[in-house]
């Protein structure tokens, strides 16, 4: 069976997927398993055993790790008790909210915090401040974008990422400067079109939340608030000595503070403290939206066995004109980034195509990483990207979180084509 009908196999299992879980309110995950296990094994020949392997335990894992942590905050009250002071703090300037927490999550990532840790506060305070206080959920799952955009700097944690990768694909003294071209135009972009969300969703309208000065944090949730912040800077802190102190033993320390196992042990460390009922805080864990990002992840990964990667490489270089090229690779960069990691999994593998594909088209290489960062950047808030699932995993009202599964895709959408239209505008004029 040819690597094209494969594929479109792949993509109406996704939609059969989807409709099903709408329709009966099957876990989208779980169907999306079954059909990565038919089309794999009965008609690419897979093993079960390689199929299963298809499986994203990293950033299933990273996301798990992460809730359950962030979890005895939620279920002992004091992320809600931060949310008061905030609102509180607020409560004359509400619309303010939107900018504070774009330029916490760009600060977060310049300061070496990886997207997931970064995402994972984001998300907090915007089911317990912003959105509570007027904020539109889809601004806020936007404004996930903006830990994405701190990372991209040279050191952060997704900038070493784009740094080396295109080092190691034919340009290593142009990186740094690369790099740093991605940063500015990427940060650039996620502000106007956060812009054009606050203004179109009416954020300047949010109404002050009147309410009496809340009650100072009780014994227990400082205790909490302290455990939280040891664990970030413990996962921050190495990797921004990183930066000033090449060692041997300080560049280890950075590869060592993962914010995954930290939050583990920051789980246990909570669970001794009894800071929560251990047993409810695994309970609260949004287990269907894990379920959601795994399964259908695996059948992308399914797709990808397929050769979906190879065949898009080869329509790219010989069927898309000059003028729209930049436009394909925001396209295909940022419909592989809904179903994975943006940076980590989706720029490595697109990556080399990008040298043979300027030396064909006279296209400036920096443009085209651009445009597969735009793509794979902003669709990094689909519920089946690492970004999204965090968002819609901090979301404790089911119905909400069910809403949000469309908006976010829909989140993910416009900034995809917003950059798409925005590329191609560039290489019109330039």
């Amino acid at each position: 069976m040819s690597s094209s009908t494969l594929i479109i196999m792949c993509l109406i299992g996704i939609v059969i997927s989807i409709a099903i879980g709408y329709k009966w309110g099957i876990n989208m995950g779980v169907t999306a398993m079954a059909f990565a296990y038919i089309i794999g094994c009965f008609f690419m020949n897979l093993s079960v055993k390689a199929v299963v392997l298809l499986w994203p335990t990293r950033v299933f894992f990273q996301v798990m790790a992460i809730t359950l942590f962030f979890g005895f905050g939620i279920v002992n009250g004091t992320m809600q008790a931060v949310a008061n002071h905030l609102i509180y703090a607020c409560r004359n300037r509400p619309w303010a909210i939107t900018f504070a927490l774009f330029s916490l999550g760009v600060i977060l990532g310049i300061i070496g915090c990886a997207p997931p840790v970064s995402g994972a506060i984001m998300a907090v305070m915007l089911f317990t401040v912003a959105i509570p206080s007027g904020l539109n959920p889809l601004l806020g799952c936007f404004l996930m974008n903006a830990n994405n955009v701190g990372s991209f700097v040279l050191w952060g944690a997704s900038g070493s990422i784009i740094s080396s990768t295109i080092a190691a694909n034919g340009y290593e003294n142009q990186a740094a400067g690369f790099t740093w071209i991605i940063f500015a135009t990427s940060l650039a972009v996620t502000l106007i079109l956060t812009l054009i969300l606050f203004f179109l969703y009416k954020g300047y309208r949010m109404k002050a939340i009147s309410f009496e000065k809340p009650e100072p944090f009780t014994a227990l949730q400082k205790k909490n608030l302290a455990v939280i912040a040891i664990v970030v800077l413990i996962a921050v802190i190495p990797s921004v000595l990183n930066m000033f102190i090449k060692t041997g033993i300080v560049e280890k320390l950075a590869k060592l503070a993962d914010i995954q196992m930290l939050a583990m042990i920051g789980f246990v460390v909570c669970a001794l403290m009894k800071l929560a009922d251990s047993k409810a805080v695994v309970k609260a864990v949004p287990w269907s939206t894990l379920l959601l990002l795994g399964g259908i992840s695996t059948l992308l990964s399914v797709a990808t066995e397929a050769g979906a990667v190879k065949l898009m490489s080869y329509w790219l270089s010989n069927s898309i004109p000059r003028l729209f090229l930049p436009a394909f690779f925001c396209l295909l960069g940022g419909f592989l980034s809904c179903f994975s990691g943006g940076i980590t999994v989706v720029f490595p593998m697109l990556a080399p195509m990008v040298a043979s594909i300027a030396a064909a088209s006279s296209l400036n290489p920096v443009f085209l990483f651009c445009s597969v960062v735009f793509g794979a950047g902003f669709t990094a808030v689909s519920p089946f990207s690492t970004g999204g699932a965090i968002f819609l995993a901090n979301c404790r009202d089911e119905e909400m979180a069910k809403k949000l599964v469309v908006g976010d895709l829909g989140m993910a959408a416009y900034g995809m084509v917003a950059s798409m239209v925005l590329v191609t505008i560039i290489n019109v004029i330039f």
